[in-house]
């Protein structure tokens, strides 16, 4: 029902929980609300060149979030979960959405933490055979005299 509430933003009036004919207000739903999750994750993205700490990053983009979905913004382009969820169910969605931010920003570095070591022991190896390489290329030039 809540994702489906979200298709109001597209249609007016009040946030529907009927998922509308064939699905419509689903996959319209389901559209607007990745956009919408893309778009803070862009400002999550830009909060992390900043700061490297991706839990209070993700924290404040969300908040952030909540404050400008539901206070700054015209009603008609509120999301429309409160039509159709608890206090404590508003507050799991945007901890859900601070979370998948958190989440990201930490197999990210996990993954370049390890993209790094992999160039280090590349380096180290290539350095490691500079000697036997020049041996092997004085052989060369004398065996090709």
């Amino acid at each position: 029902m809540p994702i489906n509430a979200i298709a109001h933003v597209y249609d007016g009036g009040a946030p529907q929980a009927h998922d509308g004919r064939g699905g419509r207000n689903t996959v319209l739903g389901l559209g607007i609300h990745t956009a919408a999750s893309i778009w803070w994750a862009a400002f999550y993205e830009l909060g992390l060149k900043r700061t490297a700490a991706p839990l209070l990053t993700a924290s404040a983009v969300s908040a952030i979030a909540y404050v400008v979905d539901y206070y700054v913004v015209n009603k008609r382009f509120r999301p429309g979960f409160e039509a159709y969820l608890s206090p404590r169910a508003m507050f799991g969605v945007y901890a859900a959405l601070a979370a998948g931010f958190a989440l990201s920003g930490r197999s990210r570095r996990a993954l370049v933490r390890k993209r790094h070591d992999q160039r280090k022991g590349a380096a180290l190896a290539r350095r490691a055979r500079e000697p036997e390489l020049a041996a092997q290329q004085a052989r060369q030039l004398a065996a090709d005299r």
